[in-house]
């Protein structure tokens, strides 16, 4: 059963996984898993509100929260603006001479922001920081994490841990970055970290070429049961899937132990990286065709960045690809998929057949 719960009050989901095509893998969202709070969404992300005022709650709350306790407040975070949260942002901006309306525009998130990094102790990861992965904590980290949202790498809130979040953020910079992808931040991703220019996610209409770019660059990843779905809080890209209802004929499961992307995973990165637009906010094949950006088209009307699902029918499905275009090389039709666990992402010749949607911004 799919279970469609309203964008900004999604919480991670605990998943049971099905495939109504066999030897196809995608996730179907069932159920809600115990959270604590929404997973963070960096506040100047297009995907939070130009005013973050009380009422709101989302992932952009929860970073708000996190960084008003890396100065000073003691709020639960808990991704809910109640009272108690307008007071501390009130605070804040009192502290920092800003109009104390406790409503969080484009200058109280900028003064946070740089409060936030500064009081989480700032470091220079090239001089000061040895190689970092899963597991480490500290200064050196909330540097990383303060970095990687910048680079719009991720949905981190600025802790100094190390976990699944941001070692999903680290897979996707290095992903957007030409770097191996092993979530292990050593010279290379330092040097690209510092030299690097941050662009913000594209907004307004979408460039087809950005959106398979995107896609490209995953190209090679494991094909993982429930990855890049925020399991755990992180946002789209590569992550550990889950072994909730895995019918894969590799066993012992490895999704919990592997980090890569299913069809749907895959599908929202590129989106997501390569337009800005997280469909279904994580969600399964399915809940993407019932999202607000997808158009309903006929095959012959496809273009590429276009997305094919396959399933029984058009909002009952398991399973997508990307559509790539002509390959110049030898005429044929191509797509992106992830197709099933003991496979990578790959680039393939395109199989048709399934219910085609243009996506728009």
């Amino acid at each position: 059963m799919n279970t469609l719960l309203p964008t900004r009050r999604r919480l991670s989901l605990g998943l049971a996984l099905a495939a109504a095509l066999t030897g196809v893998g995608a996730y179907t969202a069932s159920t809600a898993s115990a959270a604590t709070a929404p997973a963070p969404i960096p506040l100047t992300s297009p995907s939070c509100p130009a005013n973050l005022q009380q009422g709101e709650a989302d992932g952009c709350v929860t970073q708000l929260q996190a960084e008003l306790n890396l100065t000073g407040a003691t709020l639960t975070v808990d991704g809910q603006f109640g009272p108690a949260t307008g007071t501390a942002v009130r605070t804040f901006q009192t502290a920092h001479h800003l109009t104390a309306d406790g409503i969080v525009g484009a200058a109280t998130k900028t003064a946070l922001d740089a409060a936030a990094a500064a009081a989480s102790g700032t470091v220079d990861l090239r001089t000061q920081c040895g190689t970092l992965r899963t597991g480490a904590t500290g200064q050196c980290v909330s540097t990383l994490q303060t970095l990687l949202n910048t680079f719009n790498a991720g949905r981190l809130v600025v802790d100094g841990q190390f976990g699944q979040a941001t070692d999903t953020a680290v897979r996707n910079f290095q992903a957007a970055h030409g770097l191996t992808i092993d979530g292990i931040v050593g010279t290379g991703v330092k040097t690209a970290l510092y030299s690097s220019t941050p662009t913000p996610l594209p907004s307004g209409p979408i460039n087809s070429t950005k959106v398979l770019n995107a896609a490209k660059s995953y190209l090679g990843l494991p094909y993982v049961w429930g990855g890049g779905h925020s399991l755990r809080g992180e946002g789209p890209g590569p992550s550990l899937g889950t072994c909730d209802g895995y019918t894969g004929s590799i066993q012992p499961c490895p999704a919990d132990t592997t980090v890569g992307l299913d069809c749907s995973g895959l599908v929202r990165a590129a989106f997501w990286f390569g337009a800005g637009i997280d469909l279904a906010n994580g969600g399964d094949t399915t809940e993407q065709t019932l999202d607000k950006h997808l158009t309903r088209i006929t095959e012959a009307q496809r273009r590429p960045g276009d997305v094919e699902y396959f399933g029984t029918d058009a909002h009952n499905t398991s399973h997508v690809v990307l559509y790539a275009g002509t390959d110049p090389a030898t005429g044929a039709d191509m797509m992106y998929e992830a197709k099933e666990t003991g496979t990578d992402v790959h680039y393939v010749t395109l199989r048709t057949g399934g219910y085609w949607y243009h996506v728009s911004a």
